[in-house]
Parts: structure tokens; C-alpha cells; sequence
């Protein structure tokens, strides 16, 4: 250590000194005159501005005191103030979501996906951010056993507390509305008596929206295929252009096997999943995509994730359920 080429500033010399304090709290033995020495040592730079470099004479052999010091009151410090775990305190611990999850999840670029969104069957529009909510909702749903009004109901419950009974009830008329209005939109403005916007709606008109808009995504997302019915097919319309897909049900040597040919509009991978297996494609530029399975289960849901470069970490996510 050399002041005349290292200078302290003096909020160093005064930070440094607070800091010799702190050690120097810690009781030395009389009988111990090296470590004391070596304090005098190695305090004397900054109580001294001007002091004799030459009186140092062997510097590692101060340091390696003043190391030992100061180990010596970390170990002092430890002992009279262990560190307790959160059990062995009094304090009342509050455990929230994982900051790092929460912070993930609104950076994921849902968005991509929510212009088809925009072209449901439902009588009034929604908003990005409502479609936005259903959205990330409904595709987590998909991976359930759950069946059709259990799954609209637990879609929307999360824009509705405590509201289930009420929405049970809604359910049971949405799924009736729907079988006789297939190729419609599911209900007129003029028979519900909606207003121009979700957000004038009232409280029972926005649950029955919610309800519409969570049925067209889940049916929307997924795809059923059989021996007799052995193709199925989707558009969804994404920021980047026109995603297309056709799921092909096949059986070989009495092995039934999946067939998925995606047409992605940019750059990206396509993962089709089942209990214990997967199969990947991806191409860096847009095209045509294929993944197969072979030896499928039937009646098990298999998802098919389709990841555009521009998602990132958030995939479109298809159920696919095989039957014979």
C-alpha cells in the first residue's frame, strides 16, 4: 500500500476509518502485542497522512494480521447474532408469487396470437386486454381432462369471483344456444340487447361475453380426429400472417400414429407432445413444418405447440384428441 500513489479521498479516509471501528469493537487479549501491532500498522496510513513508508517492513506480514482480525470479528459477530431460519423467528413471514414468473409472464408477447381473436362470433367486441386474459387461460385449460362447461367456467371464473353458481347457469345456456346456431354468430346484439362495447356492458352481459368468446377460443384450439373422421384442420390469423395446420389420423400396422403439416408464417419450431414423447420441427424462414407420432394412445389429448421467432417464450398451444 503506497498513499503517495494511491491518495484517499476524504470520504475514503472516512469510510476507512469507520470501518476500523467496527473491527477494532472486538476485545484483545493483553498479552497478544503482534495483533495489536499489526492494528497500529495498518490503522497509522489512514490516521497519518504523511507517515514514513519505510517504518512498514514486511507489508503481507500486516496484512496477513489484519486478515486474521478480521476474521476473528466476522466469527464474533456470527456467534452473538447467529442467523435464524424464517421458522425459528417470531416474525410472520408473507410468501407472494414468484417475483421472477410474474415478471416473465408480462414480457411474454401474447399479442402475436389475438387477431384472430378479433374475428370470433360474438355479438360485441372485446378487448385486447380481456381476449388477452381468456386467451392465456383457455390454453392452459386445453391441457386439462376437464369437460366443455367445466372449462368455461373455470376460464372466466378468474373475471368473475365468486360468482360460480352464476355462472354455472350461464354455461348451461351458452352450450344450448351454441348446438342450434352453428354456422351463426351465437347471439344477435338485438336479442341480448348488447351495447356497442364490452366495457358498457353490464356485469351479467360481460359474463355472458366472456362465456362466448371462451367457448369460440377453446373450440377454436382444438382438433378431433378418428378412423372415420381421420383429418382436421385450422387457420388462426397471427401478427405475422396466416398460420395453417392439418392434423391427420393414421393407423399402420395396427399402430395408430399423428400427422401434423404446419404452414408457419415466419420462422419458428413446432412441437407436437404426448405423455412420454415428443417430436420437433422448426425452419428459420416461413413455410411448410411436419411432426409425427407414432403409437399413439387414443383418447389421450396431445398439444401441439407452435413457437414463432417473434413469441419468443409464449407458443400457441392446440389440443388434439385422438379417437377410434
Amino acid at each position: 500500500m503506497n498513499n503517495d500513489k494511491n491518495p484517499l479521498s476524504p470520504e475514503e479516509e472516512r469510510l476507512a476509518e469507520r470501518f476500523l471501528t467496527w473491527l477494532l469493537q472486538e476485545v484483545i487479549p493483553d498479552d497478544d502485542q503482534n495483533v495489536g501491532a499489526g492494528i497500529e500498522s495498518h490503522r497509522s496510513p489512514f490516521q497519518n497522512r504523511d507517515h514514513d513508508p519505510s517504518s512498514i517492513t514486511d507489508e503481507s506480514t500486516m496484512q496477513n494480521r489484519f486478515q486474521a482480525l478480521l476474521k476473528r470479528r466476522i466469527q464474533q459477530e456470527i456467534q452473538e447474532n447467529p442467523p435464524l431460519f424464517p421458522w425459528e423467528t417470531t416474525e410472520v413471514w408473507e410468501y407472494a408469487n414468484d417475483p421472477v414468473d410474474e415478471e416473465a409472464d408480462s414480457r411474454v408477447p401474447i399479442y402475436v396470437w389475438l387477431p384472430q381473436l378479433q374475428h370470433l362470433r360474438l355479438p360485441v367486441a372485446i378487448s385486447d386486454v380481456t381476449f388477452a386474459q381468456l386467451f392465456v387461460r383457455c390454453q392452459q385449460l386445453l391441457r386439462t381432462s376437464l369437460r366443455q362447461g367445466e372449462r368455461l367456467v373455470a376460464a372466466v371464473e378468474g373475471l368473475f369471483p365468486e360468482q360460480t353458481e352464476e355462472l354455472n347457469l350461464w354455461t348451461e345456456r351458452v352450450l344450448l344456444w351454441s348446438t342450434s346456431r352453428s354456422s351463426k354468430t351465437l347471439i344477435e346484439p338485438s336479442e341480448g340487447e348488447f351495447p356497442s362495447s364490452y366495457e358498457g356492458a353490464s356485469p351479467k352481459q360481460q359474463m355472458l361475453l366472456s362465456l362466448l368468446a371462451a367457448k369460440e377460443i377453446v373450440e377454436s384450439l382444438s382438433l378431433n380426429v378418428s378412423a372415420s373422421h381421420p383429418r382436421d384442420r385450422r387457420q388462426w390469423l397471427t401478427a405475422q400472417g396466416l398460420l395453417q395446420l392439418e392434423v391427420e389420423y393414421r393407423c399402420e400396422a395396427e399402430l395408430p400414429q399423428l400427422r401434423v403439416c404446419c404452414q408457419i408464417p415466419d420462422g419458428g419450431r413446432v412441437q407436437l407432445r404426448g405423455e412420454g414423447a415428443i417430436a420437433t420441427g422448426q425452419r428459420s424462414t416461413p413455410g411448410s413444418v411436419t411432426v409425427e407420432l407414432a403409437d399413439i394412445q387414443l383418447h389421450q389429448t396431445y398439444t401441439l405447440e407452435v413457437h414463432l421467432d417473434v413469441s419468443e417464450q409464449s407458443p400457441l398451444v392446440f389440443a388434439i384428441c385422438p379417437t377410434a
